[in-house]
């Protein structure tokens, strides 16, 4: 039962001292990267008939989060817990 996301890369503000959460979510992988990789994954797959429905809820929530300030899409990928909390 080990989990990446909360031993190395925390999501949550306060909880890991180094994260991108504990910078407001500055630096690391941007949320329009996110996009960016999920709308080529995406395309691939509608290009091999494939069916991908958590791909695109995945794809649906980031533009939900990117949505939320006008910089959002340059904080960290990580800052999706916000739709969450």
């Amino acid at each position: 039962g080990r989990n990446w996301s909360l031993e190395v890369y925390n999501p949550y503000p306060g909880v890991m001292e180094g994260s991108a959460a504990s910078r407001d979510y500055e630096g690391g992988f941007m949320v329009n990267l996110m996009l960016k990789d999920l709308g080529l994954a995406m395309d691939a797959a509608e290009s091999a008939d494939a069916q991908t429905p958590m791909g695109s809820m995945a794809q649906s929530l980031y533009e939900k989060v990117k949505n939320l300030s006008d910089d959002q899409g340059l904080k960290d990928f990580s800052s999706i817990q916000k739709l969450f909390s």
